[in-house]
């Protein structure tokens, strides 16, 4: 499973039940997949004993994605109490499946262009300015339309809960610039404070005539900023 906090650092949760009569103790965790390029290991700092009936969430950095049309065959390796064993493991919430898309689609997109957050600064409107930075493939053939970016629980756009793009770029173009007015979709300290998603937008593209969605690619620095500015624009700290 996948918690809001693990989306933006490519984290999984490898729920783990002790069904049996005795308490447990687990050492080591891991699992596969054709779409994992590698194993993805459970980073034990200490053994966790389970006792009976209980649940525990190991979390587990994912490595590369790959995009693949591989049928999902998941399996975990747990070590408990020194012996190691491997089962099938569930995915009820397609959260591979749903990863593999994803990197699917980044791979189309890259093909031609490659978006990110560059920078967020305040406008003097009281909005946010948030560029983009376009830099088209150097070599192939293909185009892609920039159609649109995604608000969040936290951000919303000037233009609405979508800020329209209607950018056209074709491989070998110039790199260029684009800027989006950003406004706070709530102001209560709390959920800036612990925000874990509210700068994570979408972006929604055409890559060849078939739509992709993607979440924009930005830094911690930029991620940082805008909760800064919102902060700033909602009030509850002085302008910078």
């Amino acid at each position: 499973m996948q918690q809001r906090g693990d989306i933006a650092v490519d984290r999984v949760q490898l729920r783990v039940t002790n069904t049996s009569a005795a308490s447990t103790t687990i050492t080591a965790a891991s699992f596969s997949s054709p779409v994992l390029d590698g194993s993805a290991d459970w980073d034990a700092g200490r053994p966790t004993t389970l006792a009976p009936g209980r649940t525990v969430d190991l979390p587990v950095f994912l490595p590369a994605i790959r995009c693949t049309d591989a049928p999902e065959a998941p399996e975990a390796t747990l070590t408990a109490d020194g012996a190691r064993t491997t089962v099938p493991l569930s995915d009820d919430l397609d959260v591979l499946q749903r990863a593999s898309a994803t990197a699917c689609d980044r791979a189309e997109l890259a093909s031609v262009v490659q978006v990110t957050a560059a920078e967020a600064v305040a406008a003097p409107d009281r909005s946010i300015t948030l560029r983009l930075a376009v830099e088209p493939a150097r070599n192939g053939e293909g185009t892609a339309d920039l159609v649109a970016l995604r608000g969040t629980v936290l951000l919303r756009f000037a233009a609405g809960s979508e800020a329209p793009l209607d950018v056209r770029v074709a491989a070998g173009d110039a790199p260029s610039v684009v800027e989006v007015a950003v406004v706070p979709q709530r102001c209560d300290a709390h959920a800036i404070a612990e925000d874990k998603v509210g700068t994570l937008f979408d972006l929604v593209a055409r890559v060849d005539g078939r739509e992709v969605v993607v979440p924009l690619e930005r830094s911690k620095d930029v991620a940082d900023a805008l909760l800064v500015l919102t902060a700033q624009v909602c009030g509850l700290t002085p302008a910078g």
